[in-house]
């Protein structure tokens, strides 16, 4: 692979030029293989004829920055600036609805820029130091004064952008007089982002100014700093004007300076060119990188492609360190960074089943467990054909499922699995629910993140899920549920729920308030909940025109009362029939999660059947029918399997659902088993082509 001829290295973006040329010309044609012997066909589950189809998978934005960040050790999260994400099935990592826009194009290429800027920069020794002199930034209010002065004859600002290099302590100085007049002396705000950092006396006269100061603490990047006059004063008949005067204004930083290092840098650039070469150095740095961020080797073409940017870099009159900024760009910006490819020897034939690379099977494994990319170790492992065999793979996931990174399972998986990342998104209105605040937002997600980190880290069985009579809070989540605690014990403590009638996640409040509406609870939303979430048959789609409930001026009656009346509409009772009495087990628990006996000062009836499994009375009634259920299980499976792959359960995967859910149920239902059930499926382990759109068989 050459670079491109007409790649410009001082105008434009570098960086989308090389991303349009490799997806014109850069990734491998049908037929050229990036695996090495690992992708084996030794498995445990039966083997089935038909892995399924996947489509090449995006990353989302999550995946970005967790990539970026195992790939370079970056603190910056570049994608939070990126669209939101499609959803499909549930999640947002589903292959099929992650499309690619040109905004996204233009944004890959500014992250790559600042990503490769902060990579290879060489650390910041001094301050830097930036200065303004007040008559040419000027402003809309007052006019120059003398030689030097800005003249702010009424109430009004001088501003001017300055970009810094690092987050830090930044002096800010304003060198100013004042034209006094009337009892008091002129008033300066010195401001940052059109915000107060200080309000100061300007005492000086014109015949000598004087400096007047403030430190802040600010971020990175581009902030709007100056001054503002506060107190203009006229008084024609005394002929008293007070005026501001600004000469210029300075700011100074970081002062707080780290040690002259860029971490970032020490572990990528291991070589020096001046005495390894030029040539040579790039390609350790850049063939390292590569590897990881491709999640392969890089091809000897690609390589030679990225060292040649080193060259044009040279010969454009700019340094070696340019020449790797501009590497690290394309590879970041690259199809191969951007997408999990993989390749089909045969990519026309969706009967050619066969083995997934060593490389492909690594980057499934740490996408599924980490929502980031292979670390070295599981690199190495793909390398040494470790992965061919059941026995290599669980050994990884094993591995992995014990790494930090692991947590991506909470927060993506069950955060989307459970609705409990949808606690960010929801806002109870304040007069129903007067208790909510942000504290009992952040308490309510930390609740269950640290809940279903428990079930995966200690293995519990997956009906712990449901019955668990033990969960974690705060202060502020202890008083919200009527429990005692102990600050000595720690900010976050594991706590009894013996005494208490809440268990497992129908217990927990941010389920609870995610499937409520703002100003009231909602038993067909918990319903349709459980019944999607839990045991994967939702109701049927509500037909049409059907009316809405009703909300009385004066309650009546219980929320459930009005329920019932509504389903006596034959079109409503479709849906409802099925929903609404797994709602109405939740009804002691309001729009929060807080346990309330009344609805409406009514008393609450939270009692119901579900057809084949039984009475109930109440969550703690409900969850054990729940468990009987021969759905639920299986719903685990299928919902854990559609997150792994990026893809819901085909008709194809009938047979290996089963067969998994039935390996499963048998070892007891426990989460990191199911893991590797998954991992080592057909579906997860294999792949085959696709038929031409258009084409026959």
């Amino acid at each position: 692979m050459q670079a491109p001829r007409d790649l410009s290295l001082r105008g434009g973006s570098p960086a989308l030029h090389f991303l349009l040329y490799l997806v014109v010309g850069g990734l491998p044609a049908a037929g050229c293989s990036t695996s090495v012997p690992g992708g084996g066909d030794d498995h445990s589950m039966p083997a089935l004829s038909d892995p399924g189809r996947v489509t090449i998978h995006r990353l989302n934005r999550v995946e970005y920055n967790n990539t970026v960040r195992d790939l370079l050790g970056t603190a910056l999260r570049p994608a939070d600036d990126f669209p939101s994400d499609d959803r499909g099935y549930g999640y947002d990592n589903i292959a099929d609805v992650l499309s690619l826009s040109p905004l996204q194009v233009e944004l890959y290429s500014r992250a790559a820029e600042t990503l490769a800027s902060e990579a290879i920069a060489l650390p910041i020794t001094q301050p830097s130091l930036f200065h303004f002199d007040a008559q040419k930034v000027g402003s809309q209010v007052g006019g120059a004064y003398g030689d030097d002065a800005w003249n702010l004859w009424s109430n009004g600002e001088l501003v001017a952008a300055v970009t810094l290099p690092l987050d830090g302590q930044y002096a800010i100085t304003v060198k100013a007089a004042g034209q006094q007049a009337g009892p008091d002396p002129c008033k300066m705000s010195i401001e940052v982002d059109g915000l107060p950092a200080t309000t100061v006396d300007v005492t000086a006269v014109e015949k000598n100014p004087g400096t007047y100061s403030v430190t802040v603490k600010l971020t990175r990047g581009i902030h709007q700093v100056g001054a503002s006059f506060l107190n203009d004063y006229y008084n024609p008949d005394a002929m008293e004007d007070r005026n501001l005067l600004v000469y210029s204004w300075e700011v100074k930083g970081p002062l707080d300076l780290p040690p002259g290092k860029n971490p970032i840098r020490e572990r990528l650039v291991t070589c020096d060119p001046a005495v390894v070469g030029v040539d040579a150095c790039g390609r350790q740095v850049l063939g390292a990188l590569g590897r990881r961020a491709f999640r392969r080797p890089v091809t000897d073409d690609e390589l030679a492609g990225l060292v040649a940017l080193v060259q044009q870099a040279l010969a454009a009159g700019d340094g070696f360190d340019q020449g790797l900024m501009l590497g690290v760009e394309a590879i970041l910006t690259s199809p191969h960074f951007l997408f999990r490819v993989e390749i089909d020897d045969q990519p026309d034939d969706p009967t050619a089943s066969h083995a997934l690379g060593a490389y492909e099977l690594a980057a499934r494994l740490s996408y599924f467990l980490w929502s980031s990319t292979p670390d070295d170790a599981l690199l190495d492992a793909a390398a040494a054909g470790q992965l061919a065999s059941d026995a290599g793979i669980a050994a990884q996931v094993k591995r992995m499922l014990a790494d930090p990174r692991a947590d991506a399972l909470v927060a993506n998986f069950a955060g989307q699995w459970l609705y409990t990342r949808a606690v960010d998104d929801h806002q109870p209105d304040a007069y129903a629910y007067p208790a909510w605040d942000a504290d009992l937002k952040e308490a309510l997600r930390g609740e269950s993140q640290a809940f279903f980190r428990e079930l995966l880290q200690k293995d519990a069985p997956i009906d712990t899920l449901l019955t668990a009579d033990w969960t974690y809070v705060n202060a502020r989540l202890a008083r919200h549920y009527g429990l005692p605690f102990d600050p000595t014990q720690g900010a976050i403590q594991r706590a009894s729920l013996a005494a208490l009638p809440r268990r497992g996640i129908l217990g927990q409040g941010s389920v609870l308030m995610a499937t409520s509406y703002p100003l009231r609870t909602s038993p067909v939303k918990r319903g349709k909940w459980v019944l999607e979430q839990l045991l994967c048959s939702g109701p049927p789609a509500p037909p049409p025109n059907v009316p809405g409930l009703t909300t009385p001026d004066v309650p009546t009656g219980t929320l459930r009362q009005r329920l019932e009346e509504h389903r006596k509409n034959p079109a409503c009772a479709v849906c409802h029939q099925s929903m609404d009495p797994i709602g109405f087990a939740l009804e002691h628990y309001d729009g929060i999660g807080a346990w309330r006996d009344s609805d409406s000062g009514f008393p609450i009836d939270a009692s119901g059947d579900l057809p084949g499994l039984g009475h109930f009375s109440g969550a703690g009634e409900l969850a054990p029918l729940i468990l009987k259920d021969t759905r639920f299980h299986q719903c685990v499976v299928q919902q854990l399997y559609t997150y792994a792959l990026g893809r819901p359960p085909e008709f194809v995967d009938g047979d290996r659902v089963t067969a998994m859910t039935a390996a499963f149920r048998a070892g007891g239902g426990h989460l990191r088993d199911l893991v590797t059930l998954i991992a080592t499926s057909d579906g997860f382990r294999r792949r085959h082509g696709e038929k031409p759109t258009g084409a026959t068989q």
